[in-house]
This record gives structure tokens, C-alpha cells and sequence, in this order.
């Protein structure tokens, strides 16, 4: 009986502790919640009360992380896949990447984290490998550096 207390009581502030430390997608609430053992009912039912609270939107979720990790000089394609990892819907990423195309393309972003005083004095290798790491494709590296790079 007290076990069953405790999970009634407990989830809801483990959850909003959860979500203090971040913004999180629902599929990342709910394998939190799996992972203490409440029951697919109880886990629907913390997700809807979040929902309606607005502590969780994988919409606002998709936006957020898309720009910061924008911000973090990674390409639409890692962005991409990083948004799918955490259990984000196809059509929330694809908005989330479309917005972010609009404001900035992969070009762009690739050509003014390069201008940045630390990567100007990068050995091109090295900027090409870095572009790599963030999810560049090989042909844009090669034009951006290229580019880059008068010598």
C-alpha cells in the first residue's frame, strides 16, 4: 500500500525535477518514468498533466534544441538525427530543421563558425575534420574550406 502511495506522490515530483534540469522531449519523460516502474497508464497520465501544465512540448522541445544545437555549429543532418534520438515525431523535426534553414543554411553556419578568430588559424585539416565531427556533408567541408582556405 505505501509502495503504491509513493508512486502516486513520487513520479510527479521526480518528473517536475526532470524537467528543472532541462528541456526534455514526452519520449524522454516517458523512458524516465518506464525506468521507475509505473505502469504505461500512470506514465500516459504524468504526460498529459505535463502537457496540459505546458512543461512539455515536444514542439517547443524540437525548437529549442534544434537552435541551440545550431548555435553549437552542428549541420541540419546532425541536428536532424539527434532530434529523431530523443524520440521527437518526423514532422516537429522537419519543422524544427525547416526553421532553421530558413534562418540560417548549412553553408552559412559552416562559413561563419570558420570566420570565427579560432578556427581562421585552424589548419584547414583541422577545419575539415571539425565541420565533419557536426554533421557537414563532405562536398560542402570541401567547398567551405576550399573557400577558406587561400592557399
Amino acid at each position: 500500500m505505501s509502495s503504491s502511495k509513493s508512486n502516486s506522490v513520487g513520479p510527479p515530483a521526480a518528473v517536475r525535477r526532470y524537467l528543472r534540469s532541462g528541456v526534455r522531449s514526452v519520449a524522454e519523460v516517458r523512458a524516465f518514468l518506464d525506468r521507475r516502474g509505473l505502469p504505461a497508464e500512470a506514465i500516459d497520465a504524468v504526460i498529459a498533466d505535463c502537457r496540459r501544465q505546458g512543461a512539455l512540448d515536444d514542439q517547443a522541445y524540437a525548437r529549442l534544441a534544434a537552435e541551440h544545437w545550431a548555435r553549437q555549429g552542428y549541420a541540419g543532418r546532425a541536428i536532424r538525427q539527434r532530434l529523431a534520438a530523443k524520440g521527437v515525431p518526423d514532422a516537429l523535426v522537419a519543422e524544427a530543421i525547416a526553421r532553421l534553414t530558413n534562418e540560417e543554411g548549412d553553408a552559412e553556419r559552416a562559413t561563419r563558425l570558420l570566420s570565427q578568430p579560432r578556427w581562421r588559424r585552424a589548419e584547414p585539416s583541422r577545419q575539415a575534420r571539425w565541420l565533419a565531427a557536426r554533421g557537414f556533408d563532405d562536398e560542402l567541408i570541401e567547398r567551405i574550406v576550399g573557400t577558406a582556405d587561400p592557399e
